[in-house]
């Protein structure tokens, strides 16, 4: 095993996590054989990547290659709505659509989208979308209007500001940025041998982290693969309310978001059956209210919670990261931010 570590990644920042589940996924489904998952040792963790080939030229080539590919303007991220409308077809939350025409249209467009990628079996491609949900044009409130944004993933957290949205004002330029560097360069940015932050022009105030950590100077590389990082977190779309959101627990979209710390490595089937368990997410509630998991005061949080614990202890999971979700900016079109992260341990206080 070759050990691939990203060493400017802090466990207390959900950025890290997503940085260390998305470089898997897009390893893995670039190639790389027997790619394990794991943290180091000692007072200062880091998320670890190995695997017999995980050296950086092959792991800067496979994400430099990804990036690419979401680059060729003939693949998904480049798609818009019409060819009138600009903004991404594919992306979760976008401003409103009046017309049912407008929703036909769009689901028709979604839909050929989804059949070319199923025929090529883009499976990692599925993914990312199927997390990231789409616009609800099944949510109504009382007074019949529309609610698009309860089909969405709550990770996703790109402002809307002067209609911008994840897809288009994202991934896309991070694409272009990742895909013109050197597969080395690549490799130095997630091995945090040097932050290159392109897209958000190296500003203290880049939003490169789109809400997964505070704003400053990210490396795009790393940016990359924790956006991509969301397709290890599955949602469950609702007609009563948001869609249910894999490593988020609260109401709407504050609330809490939630990953686990573990010891050994494992493979990334293994880590996605954990971070879908209800174990990690009953755990991830310790010690909060009903009010602050947005449930009914009679509604116990307690009673499950040293069920979870042994039942993470028996998976080698040493601790849970909870994240609290801040809102800053604007009413009507507020920034969302993972803040940094409480550790909460499952062994022995």
């Amino acid at each position: 095993m070759t050990d691939f570590v990203l060493a400017s990644a802090a466990p207390d920042v959900m950025l890290s996590h997503l940085a260390l589940y998305g470089l898997a996924a897009i390893v893995e489904d670039g190639g790389l054989d027997d790619v394990r998952l794991s943290w180091t040792g000692g007072m200062s963790p880091r998320p670890v990547l190995s695997a017999p080939q995980a050296t950086p030229e092959r792991i800067g080539e496979i994400v430099r290659r990804h990036a690419a590919g979401g680059d060729d303007p003939d693949n998904w991220p480049s798609r818009q709505i019409s060819d009138r409308e600009k903004r991404a077809l594919m992306s979760p939350r976008i401003s409103v659509i009046a017309e049912r025409e407008g929703w036909q249209e769009l689901q028709d467009r979604r839909h050929e989208v989804l059949d070319r990628l199923t025929g090529a079996r883009a499976l990692l491609d599925l993914r990312l979308i199927a997390a990231l949900g789409e616009p609800s044009y099944w949510r109504l409130n009382k007074q019949g209007q529309r609610l698009q944004d309860d089909g969405a993933h709550r990770m996703e957290m790109q402002p809307r500001n002067q209609g911008s949205e994840f897809v288009g004002n994202r991934l896309r330029p991070l694409a272009a940025a990742v895909a013109a560097r050197t597969a080395g360069e690549v490799a130095d940015g997630l091995l945090g041998r040097r932050v290159r932050d392109e897209v958000g022009k190296d500003k203290p105030d880049s939003r490169t982290p789109t809400g997964l950590a505070a704003p400053g100077p990210t490396d795009n590389a790393l940016a990359w693969c924790a956006l991509w990082g969301i397709s290890q977190f599955p949602i469950a779309a609702r007609t009563s309310g948001f869609a249910t959101a894999t490593g988020h627990i609260g109401r709407g979209t504050a609330g809490y978001y939630y990953v686990p710390v573990w010891a050994g490595r494992w493979r990334t089937a293994r880590h996605r059956t954990i971070l879908a368990s209800k174990q990690l997410a009953e755990y991830a509630a310790t010690g909060l209210t009903p009010k602050e998991l947005g449930r009914s005061a009679e509604h116990s949080v307690e009673a499950p919670v040293a069920a979870a614990r042994q039942w993470l202890a028996d998976r080698q999971v040493i601790s849970v990261v909870r994240f609290p979700v801040h809102r800053f900016g604007s009413a009507s079109a507020p920034e969302r931010r993972a803040m940094l992260g409480e550790l909460l341990k499952v062994g022995p206080r």
